[in-house]
């Protein structure tokens, strides 16, 4: 997957300086993890067949098959896929995309069960962000909220990795509060802090 645009050298250094900032403070592990997009949304073309058959009808029967062609092809445009698709059916992608990074990225096998994923779908614009077992039990859902409307302001404004990197400053105060670094402790890296480019 070519996300090079979106996060160019000088963007993966922000996203991974800010994952080290944050990990300096506290006992926690942040991964941060990108994909294009969580599903392919197999029935967005039928939809999309439908509707141009739907509109080709109405205007002239013999139009019918070559507008269900193109209605199809142009339901992959992703702001199309995106109006075709219910936010039910993304926001379930989203998250079932962002729980199978967790579980491929080693976020549960962390020492002290801190581990967290800061996760974004871009084609979505949508994120989640979801803690280790350690880190749930303290936090809950809501602790989460704040980073997650950080990552998803920065995809909306065109800035995903500031968006990254705000997510996760907000990660980072609250896992220094809830699982702070004492003072001569080591910091054990135990996974990457570049920004994980997934398929």
């Amino acid at each position: 997957m070519d996300l090079d645009r979106f996060f160019p050298p000088e963007a993966r250094e922000r996203v991974r300086d800010a994952v080290r900032a944050a990990e300096a403070r506290s006992t926690g592990q942040i991964v941060p993890v990108v994909v294009l997009r969580s599903a392919r949304y197999e029935a967005v073309p039928w939809i999309g067949g439908v509707a141009g058959a739907a509109l080709a009808t109405a205007v002239a029967p013999l139009l019918q098959l070559g507008a269900g062609l193109v209605g199809a092809l142009l339901a992959r445009i992703p702001p199309l896929e995106r109006l075709l698709t219910s936010r039910h059916a993304r926001d379930w992608a989203v998250h079932e995309r962002a729980e199978q990074a967790f579980l491929e990225h080693g976020l549960y096998r962390t020492r002290n069960a801190t581990g967290v994923l800061v996760f974004a779908s871009l084609r979505e614009r949508r994120a989640v962000v979801m803690g280790d077992e350690g880190i749930h039990a303290k936090m809950g859902d809501g602790e989460w909220r704040r980073a997650v409307e950080a990552l998803v302001a920065g995809i909306g404004r065109g800035d995903p990795a500031g968006g990254f990197a705000d997510a996760i400053r907000v990660v980072g105060d609250r896992l220094a509060e809830h699982f702070p670094r004492r003072e001569g402790e080591p910091h054990e890296n135990e996974l990457p802090d570049e920004i994980q480019r997934d398929r």
